[in-house]
């Protein structure tokens, strides 16, 4: 029998799984920055492994679809919900299509830009750490019923991720302009390499709209 997401309006609630699911998809971008170091470097990308790693934060998600569907209603708006889940599956599917990039293809890129696309991963990384410590921190004070004791820490850890999404945006901007001062690099490795930070910082933007669902998700359980 599956978990069950709730018990009832006076029983103890049980974790929505969300905090769950985002473990997982922390995972998969951790494999992420362990290919995108590798790719970096100019060894080989092993796409399949955050591939692997994205299809297990799936299987968590179906099941979280599967439960809240069996159930008319719960304490949350469902829509709420599963915007979130949508969300949160999106960073790993991002980071998959980051992999895959990688695996096909890596320009030169120079001191300057191998230190920009490192940077640019440990913004992701943070970012996610960052937000799965607010989600997962969600989940057990709502099952506990101690959300309103904790929601000054979660709304600080969604407030990081806002600041690290904008410094990483910041990042993108600089990297694109180097990209395309690269008289050297031909038309295809600049296009290939923009497209890559296109994805990574796309990525990074999911975290933060993940974090913006987190902020309504506390309104509505006030």
């Amino acid at each position: 029998m599956g978990k069950v997401l709730w018990t009832g309006k006076f029983r103890a609630k049980r974790p929505l799984r969300l905090g769950e699911h985002a473990k997982k998809v922390e995972e998969t971008v951790e494999e992420l920055g362990k290919q995108l170091r590798a790719w970096v470097r100019g060894e080989a990308v092993q796409a399949d492994s955050v591939s692997e790693r994205e299809h297990a934060a799936d299987l968590v998600k179906r099941e979280i679809r599967l439960e809240l569907a069996r159930v008319r209603k719960i304490p949350l708006p469902k829509d709420r919900v599963l915007e979130l889940l949508w969300h949160q599956d999106e960073i790993a599917d991002l980071s998959q299509d980051a992999a895959l990039l990688m695996a096909l293809r890596r320009p030169s890129l120079g001191l300057e830009l191998e230190d920009a696309f490192r940077a640019l991963g440990e913004a992701l990384s943070k970012a996610v750490n960052t937000y799965v410590q607010a989600i997962v921190a969600f989940d057990s004070a709502y099952s506990a019923g101690r959300l309103a004791e904790k929601a000054q820490d979660i709304s600080a850890q969604i407030d990081l991720v806002n600041r690290i999404e904008h410094e990483s945006d910041l990042l993108e901007r600089e990297i694109v302009a180097t990209i395309y001062k690269r008289e050297d690099l031909p038309p295809f490795d600049r296009y290939h390499l923009v497209q890559m930070v296109l994805v990574l910082g796309g990525t990074v933007d999911q975290v933060e709209s993940a974090a913006g669902d987190l902020a309504l998700l506390m309104a509505a359980s006030r």
